[in-house]
């Protein structure tokens, strides 16, 4: 079998949760993976555009909640936000992306950079009610999207507004 008869298909990775490689999509695909039905977007590790220039921001500098003007770089952080407002932000995400779609937010031990393979995807079910994963990287490469509703991740393929042989 050529690795390529993996591309835009859907395999089950672990027991009980799917993947579908993403053949060069953009950030522009997330729109067509977003669902109304799940409360919350999750952004893992997002780096602020022009991350290796200084630039002006306010910023926390602990958890006192006051922020500090000052110059930084190399800003990465996680954050969430209701899919509406998720919504409206997305055309001005830089390219790279890397997020969840779920229902319940998570604990505060629950960081996926350090928690890989079936247990990540394991907590994301069962600690937050995930629909998808999805890693889109910023240079044209192959993504992927996972789910544990391999029904899901079928319909997005069956979805007839996304043309699979060019991704957006």
């Amino acid at each position: 079998m050529n690795w390529k008869d993996n591309i835009n298909t859907l395999k089950e990775i672990y027991d009980g949760h799917y993947q579908i490689i993403l053949d060069f999509a953009t950030n522009d695909f997330i729109k067509f993976a977003l669902s109304d039905e799940y409360k919350y977007v999750w952004v893992y590790s997002h780096e602020t555009k022009n991350s290796l220039n200084w630039n002006t921001y306010e910023l926390p500098l602990s958890s006192d909640q006051q922020n500090y003007k000052m110059l930084a770089r190399n800003i990465s952080f996680d954050f969430i936000m209701p899919t509406n407002d998720f919504k409206t932000i997305l055309p001005i995400i830089g390219p790279g992306i890397t997020l969840t779609q779920l229902n319940v937010l998570p604990k505060y031990y629950l960081r996926p950079v350090t928690i890989k393979g079936k247990t990540r995807y394991d907590l994301l079910l069962n600690e937050c009610d995930y629909l998808f994963e999805i890693d889109i990287p910023s240079a044209t490469d192959y993504g992927t999207i996972r789910s544990s509703d391999r029904d899901y991740l079928q319909s997005l393929l069956e979805n007839e507004q996304i043309n699979w042989d060019d991704l957006p």
